[in-house]
């Protein structure tokens, strides 16, 4: 099946995400929980390190991720200060102070190159218009330290008959999914100059998703 054609517009996308804030962590865990327990899973995650997470939402790994790393610098950005409005308000309890919340976007990250061990990115790609994955990709790998390793979840077509219909909900309604739908990103980490570690397909509520934990070459 096809790539759906999205277009950025980021004034929408903030736009429906503050009209979806209120359900997306229900939405998020009948969904996508599985994936996100298989992103911490892939990440293995070590005390003191450097993690960026782009597109943290509402900050549901962000705080798993800051309760692993303690002792670590932990950034996460969102371009939704709804959803990060409620991810702040989430790591009000968390087991460290070592992170920091703030609005932003992949082609804006304003960060030196090779500045993490690890980037997390969830469910952020299957938005993007299809030109801009190079673009991403190459983003995920500039700010990577060599050696550096990404783990992405990302809507995908699925396996099971049953998962197309969540590529028919996307093509005609797609207002439904914030503008989301099945992308695959595989080849475009590969062709920025990962090397793909693991890879796995996930169904939840016949959600389709896909997780993948890719390495920067050190070139």
């Amino acid at each position: 099946m096809e790539i759906l054609t999205r277009n950025l517009n980021l004034e929408e996308t903030k736009k429906s995400y503050k009209n979806v804030v209120w359900f997306y962590d229900a939405w998020s865990w009948l969904t996508e929980s599985k994936a996100a327990k298989q992103v911490l899973k892939y990440a293995e995650i070590k005390d003191n390190e450097n993690i960026l997470e782009v597109a943290c939402g509402t900050g549901v790994v962000f705080e798993k991720i800051v309760n692993l790393n303690p002792n670590g610098k932990n950034i996460g950005v969102d371009v939704s200060p709804d959803m990060l409005k409620k991810a702040k308000k989430r790591l009000q309890n968390a087991k460290s102070s070592h992170f920091d919340l703030k609005e932003g976007d992949v082609f804006n990250l304003e960060v030196r190159d090779g500045s993490f061990d690890l980037i997390v990115n969830n469910f952020m790609v299957d938005l993007m218009p299809v030109e801009s994955f190079d673009k991403i990709a190459g983003e995920f790998y500039r700010v990577l330290k060599p050696n550096g390793r990404v783990v992405i979840s990302t809507f995908s077509f699925g396996k099971k008959s049953v998962n197309k219909f969540w590529w028919w909900v996307a093509k005609n309604m797609p207002g439904v999914l914030t503008g989301c739908r099945p992308v695959s990103f595989k080849e475009n980490l590969i062709k920025a100059g990962f090397t793909i570690e693991q890879r796995i397909e996930i169904s939840q509520n016949t959600f389709p998703a896909e997780v993948i934990k890719a390495t920067k070459n050190n070139l």
